[in-house]
């Protein structure tokens, strides 16, 4: 600890104990955790404390996935959030967890699909300073140039007639040829883009694709874990909502799912039980109240629906009003959009529906 931070919340030392896989001694491996970059959390010591003791001295050292694995799916995640400063950081650290220059370049091209072209350019951008950085080649060896597919067979022939361009994209150039490029398995490239529809609250697209993993030899474990990860990196609403989808296809799948309240990514019960209500929303330095605006603001600004609407019913209990409900949703409006506002007032019209209580002037 540094300066003047408090001693961790108990409950957050419960949580590391409980994280332990039910051993009585702390895991030996140091490897994952790294120095936190000076002055990082010298604003904020309680994040350092998770940093430290959750994320890295748990997450990052669960058996369900191997560090390779982790550094794929996290690089892949902080590209499509355009998260650059953790991109830079975590591109250097699958360096040195196994992942390939070659697999780099190709998981930029592969996620761009997914997230967009802004995020390959800044994350190649990242990737030319990292490599430049430790010594190694500009061009990846095992990097290849373009090989458009001849005569392709189309996995999706049908796909959007009403916007023909967007089909070919779709069936040559995203299925026929970057899903086939052989510098990334069919597994990994399953796995990242799991992770990255997490990270994009994409329903959809974790649906399919949990599914198409599945075939590709995902393990219904890897899916599960790989959700949990992407929690720390994409928040936990969007760990929420992934759970969710894959729980329904481990079901459609008749696959066993665990008596839990998330049975799609289970340790997710621990986390939110434990780190966010029983110790982050129980700190005094917040009031319960405070804590409620802030979550709805970031639900709305977010657009997260499902979230929004239990946060929305939680901030009503927490003493904020209707009025102030409705005039958070206009102030969240001018910083995330009008889209994110129209929903947000349609979803906080439905809650005050439903508990009877008049709607704002």
């Amino acid at each position: 600890m540094r300066g003047s931070a408090r001693p961790p919340h108990p409950r957050l030392l419960v949580l590391c104990s409980l994280a332990l896989f039910g051993t009585l001694l702390p895991r030996t491996s140091t490897a994952q955790q790294p120095a936190a970059p000076v002055g990082a959390y010298d604003a904020a010591p309680y994040l350092g404390e998770i940093r430290d003791a959750v994320l890295y001295g748990d997450i990052w050292e669960r058996p369900q996935l191997s560090p390779r694995d982790r550094s794929l799916i996290t690089v892949a995640v902080t590209q499509a959030l355009y998260a650059t400063n953790e991109l830079r950081i975590h591109m250097g650290r699958a360096l040195d967890n196994g992942v390939t220059q070659a697999e780099i370049s190709e998981l930029i091209a592969h996620v761009l699909w997914y997230s967009g072209f802004p995020t390959g350019v800044n994350a190649a951008r990242v990737a030319a300073e990292v490599f430049a950085e430790r010594g190694l080649p500009t061009t990846p060896p095992g990097a290849s140039s373009r090989q458009p597919p001849v005569n392709p067979e189309l996995e999706f022939p049908g796909a959007f007639p009403q916007t023909p361009y967007l089909r070919d994209l779709l069936n040559e150039v995203v299925y026929a040829e970057t899903w086939e490029r052989p510098e990334l398995s069919p597994r990994d490239r399953s796995l990242i883009t799991v992770a990255v529809g997490a990270s994009l609250y994409a329903s959809s697209e974790v649906r399919y694709h949990a599914g198409r993993a599945l075939d590709n030899g995902v393990t219904q474990e890897e899916l599960s874990e790989a959700v949990t990860h992407v929690t720390f990196y994409s928040g936990f609403p969007t760990g929420v909502n992934a759970a969710r989808v894959l729980a329904e296809v481990f079901e459609a799948r008749g696959l066993p799912l665990p008596d839990s309240r998330f049975p799609g990514a289970p340790y997710l019960d621990t986390l939110i039980d434990g780190l966010v209500y029983g110790d982050t929303w129980t700190r005094p330095e917040l009031s319960p109240r405070d804590r409620s605006l802030v979550t709805i603001a970031m639900t709305q600004a977010a657009y997260q629906t499902d979230q929004l609407r239990v946060h929305l019913r939680r901030g009503l209990d927490n003493g904020i009003t209707p009025e102030e409900l409705s005039e958070l949703m206009a102030q969240v409006t001018l910083y995330s959009g009008f889209p994110s506002g129209v929903n947000g007032s349609r979803v906080l019209a439905e809650v005050l529906t439903e508990r009877a209580i008049p709607l704002p002037n």
